[in-house]
């Protein structure tokens, strides 16, 4: 029998099936248009701030996503940007989508491999039908992206908790197909956020909430 969790316990459970990048192979991995010469440090064009049960999330005129159905986002620009973009909704929509839509976005935001299939197994033991609290949603504070090739982008996402604390967690995203996804880890290879004094060295979204 299902479990019936509320929101922000369920969503912390989640958090880390869903949380870092993994150096799993990915299936079905094309390579994007992008130019060989990028900026890493650029912020994505046109933030905003859009709240999606309880979470506030960046999203972009120019960079993405493109397209939002229901629960689902996507479409997101071959570049560094883009990626960050794909991280930061992604991760957030895998951890607090309901019940009824949680299937579509796994299948539309994560790669094809053993990290995605362990995180729709868990997933399925869970109930989430409510957003999350008011409070209880951590704050993104700033991105960096470590590595970047039209393939494949490492993203550290630095977000501030409702305690206050300060964590980095890394992502790894693919181009798949015609957007960018997250290579979700396999349980053995998921390490613990790295903590942090400060926001020193990551990009801020240049958004207001």
């Amino acid at each position: 029998m299902k479990r019936h969790l509320t929101a922000v316990a369920t969503a912390s459970a989640l958090l880390a099936l869903a949380g870092c990048g993994s150096d799993e192979p990915a299936a079905d991995t094309t390579t994007s248009s992008t130019s060989a010469a990028v900026d890493t440090s650029a912020a994505p064009a046109d933030v905003h701030w859009e709240t999606w049960r309880g979470a506030s999330l960046p999203t972009s005129s120019t960079d993405g996503p493109r397209e939002v159905a229901g629960d689902v986002a996507t479409g997101y620009t071959p570049t560094p940007q883009g990626a960050v973009l794909a991280a930061a909704q992604g991760i957030t929509r895998l951890r607090l989508a309901p019940d009824n839509s949680w299937p579509d976005v796994v299948n539309a935001v994560a790669a094809p491999g053993v990290g995605r299939d362990t995180y729709a197994i868990n997933r399925a033991q869970v109930s989430i039908t409510d957003p999350a609290p008011d409070g209880t949603e951590a704050r993104l504070q700033g991105f960096e992206v470590t590595d970047f090739t039209d393939a494949r982008a490492a993203v550290r996402l630095a977000v501030e908790r409702p305690d206050g604390a300060l964590v980095a967690t890394t992502h790894t995203l693919v181009w798949s197909g015609d957007d960018w996804k997250l290579l979700l880890p396999a349980p053995e290879d998921i390490p613990s956020p790295e903590t942090l004094t400060a926001t020193t060295g990551f990009t801020d979204f240049a958004a207001a909430s």
